[in-house]
């Protein structure tokens, strides 16, 4: 019914403890549970119940459910009490209640009230201090190096250190105590074509945007191609000004992704955000696209290899190599610019194309075959016209010489077993 932080300092459901003896309430559900808070109000109520604790009485600060701004104003009341920074209290508030459900607008007002200059400021505009989530995936995980090497800052906290479904607290308070000024968000589910992965994709970003809101961080956000998968032709060249028409879970989660970016960059308070659709990235440390290592596996061993025909046309992608992906992440993040770039080479490869040259390549005597699928196929080439203009980026590497280096890694693999 009471939570207590100290002995004499506790959170409570209003309802659950309203008649309870010995003990003062401090009542805050007269507080909003979002942003707009008055100051003065917050501050009132610090005090108050500074001056009930030095008074010698207990302290049960209490709102509708005991979860967010009883919460955030015990966060302050504990700053003041024990003379320790307002993240260190939050984070003891968070440890002895176990309530992650604190609303960050309203934590933001009470920092405001007990430490307003608290939040790191980085003062140097030439250097960034970035926050990648993400970063320890096959994107991300050469990133914080890249960035370094240019004279940044990286913060890249890993899955188990910040749930980005539940941890939006300690994320925010990390972005203020590090002085984040962009957040590049990589991090997605692992399994992302299930309609699952949907809601739990939304949740992550809708989180992440929350936390830009509050602090006013630029976003960097890699999209894909996806959201013009929709698009039936044997070649679509998608430039900026197509339409999203995303066909199946993940480009309909893509789209989605978009659209609250733009929401939030419209009624929120963070920067002009920046999106990258990307087209399919491949590249030693991935298994993706799948069917690029399928080929390879079944032509080292001389088997057969199956490819698909669609009603109108064969499957053509535009793939791009992991390295031209990371040099277009960096530079974004390092950019001015704001909006959606395309991001990818141009040119569609189709699937047989890439069984024909790996069988060449590896000297395979595996025979190539297709069979019919009865659906129809988008072939999205990107047009990164707009990225070359803008952010001076073009893609760098083959597919000859993207396959090569597939190649000869997996023959490394082969001999050192």
């Amino acid at each position: 019914m009471i939570c207590w932080i100290t002995p004499n300092l506790g959170t409570g459901n209003y309802f659950k403890v309203h008649g309870t003896t010995g003990i003062y309430i401090l009542d805050v559900r007269d507080l909003v549970d979002k942003a707009g808070n008055p100051l003065e109000a917050v501050k009132g109520k610090i005090e108050e119940g500074c001056a009930r604790l030095a008074a010698g009485e207990k302290v049960v600060v209490c709102c509708d459910y005991g979860m967010s701004r009883s919460n955030a104003v015990a966060s302050g009341i504990l700053a003041r009490l024990k003379g320790i920074s307002f993240f260190d209290a939050v984070r003891q508030v968070m440890n002895a209640s176990g309530e992650k459900s604190i609303k960050i607008e309203v934590l933001n007002v009470v920092l405001k009230a007990v430490e307003p200059d608290a939040i790191a400021l980085n003062t140097d505009p030439d250097k960034k201090r970035i926050l990648i989530t993400g970063a320890h995936g096959f994107i991300g995980r050469d990133l914080p190096a890249m960035f370094e090497a240019l004279g940044h800052t990286v913060f890249s906290p890993a899955r188990e250190k910040i749930d980005l479904l539940k941890d939006t607290v300690e994320l925010d308070l990390m972005v203020k105590e590090a002085g984040i000024d962009t957040l590049l968000h990589l991090a997605s589910p692992r399994v992302y074509t299930v309609n699952e992965a949907v809601g739990i994709t939304l949740l992550m970003l809708k989180n992440i945007l929350d936390v830009c809101s509050q602090n006013s961080i630029r976003l960097v956000y890699t999209s894909g191609w996806e959201v013009y998968s929709g698009y039936a032709g044997s070649e679509i060249i998608a430039n900026e000004n197509n339409a999203m028409n995303p066909k199946g879970t993940y480009g309909q989660t893509k789209m989605l992704c978009e659209v609250l970016i733009e929401n939030h960059a419209r009624t929120g308070n963070m920067p002009a955000p920046l999106i990258l659709r990307g087209s399919p990235v491949y590249g030693p440390g991935s298994d993706r696209p799948r069917f690029i290592f399928n080929f390879l596996d079944k032509a080292l061993a001389n088997r057969p290899i199956i490819t698909h025909q669609y009603k109108n046309a064969f499957p053509a992608l535009d793939l791009m190599h992991i390295s031209d992906f990371r040099a277009a992440i960096v530079k974004a993040a390092e950019s001015g610019q704001a909006g959606s770039f395309n991001i990818g080479t141009g040119k569609v490869t189709t699937t047989r194309e890439v069984a024909e040259m790996i069988v060449n390549k590896t000297g395979s005597s595996s025979l190539i075959r297709h069979i019919e699928i009865e659906d129809v196929v988008g072939n999205i080439a990107m047009d990164s016209s707009l990225a070359h203009d803008k952010l001076g980026w073009s893609a760098g590497v083959s597919i000859e010489e993207g396959l090569d280096e597939i190649i000869q890694s997996a023959k490394e693999r082969i001999v050192h077993g």
